[in-house]
């Protein structure tokens, strides 16, 4: 039976995935995420913690405006949560130089955060991006993931 600190880590993650990536509550970022939070899937000396945050996820809602996360698995132990995800949306506006295209998109990734102390402190990400290029039609029909 997992602890209280595990069961209290899942309930914040939970939370906020319900909070922050569905209903793009930016409020409960400052509160939830620490000073110190580093994205292992951004640029390593680029910008940390909270306004980093928001900031990549601005722009992420300025290219699809009506994103919202699906959760599809929530596994936690110890100070490790770890999220299956679906982000689903329309391509409406500039995304990585790509000109809107108005197709449906869905990205799938897996997530692993560290709670400390109530704080989202550091997050592993793996996502399908190629996936998505290929959904708005930005793919290169010669990508390999071996070259």
């Amino acid at each position: 039976m997992p602890d209280k600190i595990t069961t209290a880590n899942k309930d914040l993650v939970r939370r906020f995935y319900k909070e922050v990536y569905v209903d793009w509550n930016m409020a409960l970022v400052d509160e939830a995420v620490s000073p110190r939070f580093i994205s292992h899937d951004w640029p390593e000396s680029g910008p940390t913690g909270p306004q980093a945050f928001k900031d990549y996820y601005a722009a992420i809602r300025r290219a699809v405006p009506d994103a919202r996360y699906e959760v599809d698995d929530l596994i936690a132990e110890g100070d490790r949560v770890v999220v299956r995800w679906r982000l689903l949306g329309t391509h409406e506006g500039e995304f990585q130089g790509i000109a809107p295209t108005g197709r449906a998109i869905t990205l799938e990734g897996i997530a692993i955060y560290r709670v400390d102390d109530g704080k989202l402190m550091e997050r592993w990400v793996v996502s399908d991006l190629h996936g998505v290029l290929e959904q708005i039609g930005a793919a290169s029909p010669h990508w390999s993931a071996v070259e």
